[in-house]
């Protein structure tokens, strides 16, 4: 079965994205960010049209927040791609949005689960216990599990104590990931450069950085040069490094799907 087959077998998607939008930076500071419009848009469109179901999870229910930086026609292809996108995110988004915990009671009835990214995953997602259980559930049926750009940081919520371990990181200290289902993986995240690039524009710096937060855990980053499409697939992981690696990342995204059975 090739990814163009995926069409004739339709899955369900969980997609979980952040209810936050104020990203905690040193000194106090925060900065306001959402959700990235082509990380969830790009790969979203695609997966509706290769006849796959979407059903989209915060943690609160809420519409998740959009990072206004990525509302530009500078991530896309051209005018008409911004456009149909847009369109298609906000018809998206203006449907039913599910608490994630009452996503979580009904895990079984998903075949892989998608996490788009922007800086939002770093507020609550990477340590929010239903997000923590859904993963593990994923990651022992070995089912799809894709998340892109900042996204990936949200598998360190995959461990018991994911809290204490955020914790650490934002006090820049030494944290200690035990029990984490994805140790020994390879993936890739936002790297440190790109960060640098876009903490230029904030008011103070990150407390820490994505691609040390999940090499501390046990996982092996595997990043490209900055700005540059980039995917890693190990398992049922598949991880895109940032924005313009959304159709790439797609790409291996249905390839991996196409190769899950479909539920009886």
């Amino acid at each position: 079965m090739t990814a163009s087959d995926s069409s004739t077998t339709g899955k369900k998607i969980l997609v979980v994205m952040s209810s936050d939008s104020d990203l905690k930076l040193q000194g106090g500071k925060t900065h306001a960010t959402g959700f990235y419009l082509n990380e969830f848009g790009v790969p979203a469109h695609r997966l509706v049209e290769a006849g796959h179901t979407l059903t989209i999870a915060t943690p609160r229910g809420n519409r998740p927040p959009l990072d206004q930086s990525s509302d530009s026609q500078d991530y896309f292809k051209d005018e008409a791609e911004y456009t149909q996108i847009k369109a298609f995110v906000d018809e998206t988004l203006s449907g039913e949005i599910v608490p994630l915990a009452d996503a979580v009671t009904n895990l079984h009835a998903f075949d892989a689960v998608f996490l788009p990214g922007g800086h939002a995953p770093m507020i609550e997602l990477m340590h929010n216990h239903d997000l923590g259980h859904a993963l593990r559930h994923f990651h022992d049926r070995s089912l799809p599990t894709a998340l892109i750009c900042h996204a990936p940081v949200a598998l360190l919520s995959a461990q018991p104590a994911a809290g204490a371990y955020q914790r650490a990181l934002e006090a820049g200290e030494t944290p200690d990931a035990r029990d984490f289902a994805y140790s020994g993986y390879r993936a890739t995240v936002f790297s440190t450069p790109e960060e640098k690039d876009a903490e230029s524009g904030f008011d103070a710096p990150m407390l820490y950085y994505p691609a040390d937060a999940l090499t501390a855990a046990g996982m092996t980053v595997q990043n490209g040069d900055k700005w540059t499409s980039n995917v890693v697939r190990d398992r049922e992981l598949i991880t895109g490094q940032n924005p313009m690696s959304d159709e790439a990342f797609v790409e291996e995204f249905l390839k991996a799907l196409a190769e899950t059975p479909a539920k009886g």
